[in-house]
């Protein structure tokens, strides 16, 4: 027998146990979305008011920085992906697209639109 098959046949349950099994990678932790909000610094009740603020403010819709990486964050925390959607809620994701620098023309008429209309928001978290 080779010298360095005792040594392969035991580094090969160590390289095995090392690898985490996919359901653990791609676990959640149980957090508050108001938890991540503080943890992030960001009010995204506010994000939304202003959304608003900016639909009715007519050809006048740019985003600032900060609004466009509050959309990033509350698009994180509220509709995290891979999670089953609903019909209802704050569409954070779809106001980030609206923002975004290639964003088709026409940005204070789609915004106008995304207010008026639901969003889709996960299923399976709570608040």
């Amino acid at each position: 027998m080779p010298r360095s098959l005792p040594i392969l046949l035991l580094l090969a349950p160590l390289a095995v146990a090392q690898m985490a099994p996919p359901d653990l990678v791609n676990e959640r932790l149980p957090v508050h979305r108001s938890e991540l909000e503080a943890h992030w610094g960001v009010d995204c009740a506010a994000a939304w008011a202003e959304l608003e603020r900016l639909a009715h403010a007519g050809s006048d819709c740019g985003a600032a920085p900060e609004l466009r990486q509050a959309l990033r964050l509350c698009a994180f925390i509220y509709q995290p992906p891979g999670e089953t959607t609903g019909p209802v809620c704050r569409d954070f994701r779809a106001a980030q697209a609206i923002f975004q620098p290639n964003a088709a023309p026409g940005r204070c008429h789609a915004l106008a639109r995304l207010m008026a209309s639901p969003g889709q928001c996960p299923l399976t978290r709570s608040e």
